[in-house]
Parts: C-alpha cells; sequence; structure tokens
C-alpha cells in the first residue's frame, strides 16, 4: 500500500541518542534515534555487512556508527559522510498526538515470484 504508516510507538519511548529496534513489518526490522530534537528512522539492517544491530550504534554529527565496523551513515539521508559506497535505507517518521509512525517503504526487500 501506497503511503502506509505503522504505528512504532510512544515518543516517551526513544531516548537521546540511543537507538530501539522494532519490526515494521514482515521483512523491514527498523532502529530509530532521536538526535537533535527529532525521531529518525532507519534500516536496521547494516548495508555494508549486513547485521542487524544498527539500533546499538552511536550517533556523532548527526550520523549513525555501525557498532560492528564502524561505518557511518546520516540519519536523515542515510550516506556516508563521503557520499560514496553503500547506504543505509532511511524511512519517514510522522508524529501525532505523542505517537510515532513509520511509512512502511513501497518497494519489497525480498521479492520472490514464482
Amino acid at each position: 500500500m501506497k503511503d502506509e504508516f505503522v504505528k512504532v510507538c510512544m515518543v516517551s519511548e526513544i531516548y537521546s541518542r540511543k537507538g530501539r529496534r522494532f519490526q515494521l513489518d514482515d521483512e523491514n526490522e527498523i532502529a530509530l534515534f532521536k538526535a537533535g530534537g527529532n525521531i529518525y528512522a532507519i534500516d536496521n539492517i547494516c548495508p555494508h555487512n549486513h547485521t542487524a544491530q544498527m539500533y546499538d550504534g552511536y550517533i556523532e554529527n548527526m550520523y549513525i556508527a555501525c557498532p560492528v565496523h564502524g561505518f557511518q551513515f546520516h540519519l536523515k539521508t542515510g550516506e556516508q559522510p563521503t557520499k560514496e559506497g553503500c547506504r543505509l535505507r532511511t524511512f519517514e517518521v510522522k508524529i501525532e498526538n505523542d505517537i510515532v509512525y513509520v511509512k512502511k517503504p513501497s518497494e519489497k526487500r525480498f521479492d520472490f515470484k514464482f
């Protein structure tokens, strides 16, 4: 479904500069972070090493660093500081009545056709 937002949690459940992971749907696990007064939703799977630990990364200057190899990705754009190489998927966030909603991606990560 296009423009489908999923209720994820309350704003109060996200702490500044500390990630939390949530299952967005059947195939997308996300990590939420609060930084600079905003909440950001990123793919919990690092595009560099494919481990699901981005929620445990650390934030520095709006970049989240993967806790496994230290690759950095911008919380808003998903780009690395050099703007080259792999990119982390980011998700649109909206907040209504102190509830965090995250937009489901329009494309499937796995699209098996039988």
